[in-house]
């Protein structure tokens, strides 16, 4: 399949997931948003809600193919961020479903370290093998001129969310200088 059919694809997934995240937020005011609402973000927020919106960039069946591979190289990190970036928000929370950095994949490699705390390029330096996040993503943070840092936050452990909404950090930090 192209390269835009598999952007397609991806944002169903990312559609559900920001469906599921802005259900269980509910009770505090979550609400799913599409892109077009980022211009109702200061109403929603002056509202105390807070805004749930998918993830996958708006690229569709233009998505620019990537230089390996045929997986999109624009997807929920970079939507998520560059959301963020447009907004002027100084982070972007990005909900996982594990704890954060690792030097390996804990779930392959027992002996992978944890890394709770790094700036964005000595984490391009070390040229994981595994990571987390999209690669793409590290590079947008590094120019970013707004979003400071990104929060990876264990969406499967109770409270981390909550923790993270608070200004706590209680999963990994990328951030840039």
């Amino acid at each position: 399949m192209p390269t835009g059919v598999l952007a397609k694809l991806g944002a169903s997934i990312s559609e559900q997931n920001a469906l599921m995240i802005s259900l269980l937020l509910a009770p505090h005011g979550g609400i799913k948003i599409e892109h077009d609402d980022v211009v109702k973000l200061p109403s929603y927020l002056t509202l105390g809600s807070i805004p749930v919106m998918h993830a996958m960039p708006p690229y569709g069946f233009w998505e620019t193919p990537p230089t390996q591979g045929r997986i999109p190289p624009h997807r929920t990190d970079v939507g998520a961020f560059l959301t963020a970036e447009v907004i002027g928000a100084r982070r972007c929370i990005l909900v996982k479903d594990e704890r954060g950095l690792f030097t390996a994949d804990p779930k392959k490699d027992p002996a992978a370290k944890y890394i709770p705390d790094i700036e964005v390029s000595e984490l391009q330096k070390m040229d994981l093998p595994d990571l987390p996040v999209e690669r793409a993503m590290l590079d947008y943070l590094g120019r970013a001129r707004s979003v400071q840092e990104v929060l990876l936050v264990n969406g499967r452990q109770a409270g981390d969310l909550s923790r993270a909404l608070k200004g706590e950090n209680p999963g990994s930090r990328i951030y840039r200088k």
